[in-house]
């Protein structure tokens, strides 16, 4: 949609005040494209990395596999609490799991990570193309 669209349904005081604006210093740009929608998968990432023990785990985990229970003695958390957290990140891929014999392993996941870094880079940051490109 374009900003001219989201301009039309203001009321009449607000439109007079966006058009100071824009007559003052030049914005906003009416005929520029907006688009607020974000991908549901990178939005549900944000929500996963967002609580700090599970930030904590990937970190913890990101060079070494790691059981439960050494993460749950690193970061002073209970097992249950840490297990449970990691079934959150690994609803995403974000962790790998490795199996010995009863024990499992856990790692970051640093692929997985950094493509969904870059989906959310790609949705906050507008790269300008070089110019002659």
């Amino acid at each position: 949609m374009k900003v001219r669209e989201l301009f039309e349904k203001l009321d009449e005081r607000q439109k007079k005040t966006v058009m100071g604006c824009r007559e003052r210093c030049g914005i906003p740009n009416l005929d520029a494209e907006v688009n607020p929608e974000v991908p549901d998968d990178v939005v549900k990432f944000l929500k996963v990395i967002s609580n700090p023990l599970r930030l904590k785990i990937l970190k913890l985990i990101r060079d070494e596999w790691l059981c439960v229970c050494l993460i749950s003695q690193a970061l002073g958390e209970d097992q249950t609490l840490i297990s449970h957290h990691i079934r959150s990140l690994k609803s995403l891929n974000l962790v790998l799991e490795r199996r010995e014999g009863r024990m499992r392993f856990y790692k970051t996941n640093i692929e997985v990570v950094k493509g969904y870094l870059e989906a959310v880079r790609g949705e906050l940051i507008h790269e300008e193309a070089p110019e002659g490109s």
